[in-house]
């Protein structure tokens, strides 16, 4: 199986309707105020995994110079529409296209889950990053049986409420065998990971900022969402 040519099939069709789900609420000025914490001066940027360009938009808004980086040419022609100010390149975030210290800092999102080769894909953005690579991630499927319990019951809830099929946008069995971190990770394991590279690394606790989006979502996607969430930074400089 070519487990890259079926993610980059999967992302190509959500990208149609990604940003429409009520699930994808993301308070953009409380993301700019994270952001402006961690990029305190102006700086060049590579936002791997960009997807529809959230992040790749708040940052060239906030004056910064960004490229965005995604697997998938549907998620990126989304992108482009959004964030006119950021440029964007067609990649894979395991093998980028940049040579060394080509951006001041990378940082991605969300991105993790779906990376057969975490390891490989942090290498990678030590690699051109001159001072530091900054990783917003956290858990989204629980291992326990409440969590399975209720993650089935979100799911078919979701379908009624957004009227489509709630397994259909989902990978197949298969490709979840492949992904090292499929259902998300925790602070603990990233940092051993990182650790193991012989990274320099930090975390921080963001779970207010996932309870504070779980707030603005309707009932059924708070059924569904797992609450940890974190900020990982490798020091590279």
């Amino acid at each position: 199986m070519n487990v890259k040519a079926k993610i980059r099939e999967y992302w190509d069709l959500r990208s149609k309707s990604y940003d429409k789900s009520p699930g994808h609420i993301c308070l953009p000025e409380v993301w700019k105020s994270v952001l402006s914490e961690v990029f305190d001066s102006r700086a060049m940027i590579l936002d791997v995994g960009t997807g529809t360009g959230f992040l790749a938009s708040l940052l060239a808004e906030m004056g910064h110079e960004v490229v965005g980086l995604d697997l998938s040419s549907g998620m990126l022609s989304v992108a482009k529409r959004r964030a006119a100010k950021a440029g964007f390149v067609l990649g894979d975030a395991e093998s980028l296209p940049f040579r060394d210290s080509s951006f001041d800092a990378v940082v991605c999102r969300h991105l993790l889950w779906t990376l057969p080769n975490p390891e490989r894909a942090i290498s990678e953005w030590v690699r051109v990053a001159k001072d530091r690579a900054v990783i917003f991630d956290g858990r989204w499927i629980g291992s326990s049986f409440q969590s399975k319990l209720r993650r089935c019951f979100g799911r078919v809830l979701i379908g009624v409420y957004e009227r489509r099929n709630p397994f259909r946008f989902h990978y197949s069995r298969g490709i979840n065998k492949m992904l090292p971190f499929y259902g998300g990770t925790d602070i603990k394991s990233l940092l051993e990971l990182c650790r193991s590279m012989g990274l320099d690394v930090r975390a921080k606790d963001l779970s207010w900022l996932r309870k504070k989006q779980r707030e603005n979502l309707p009932f059924v996607y708070r059924v569904y969402s797992e609450s940890e969430y974190f900020m990982v930074e490798i020091d590279v400089s």
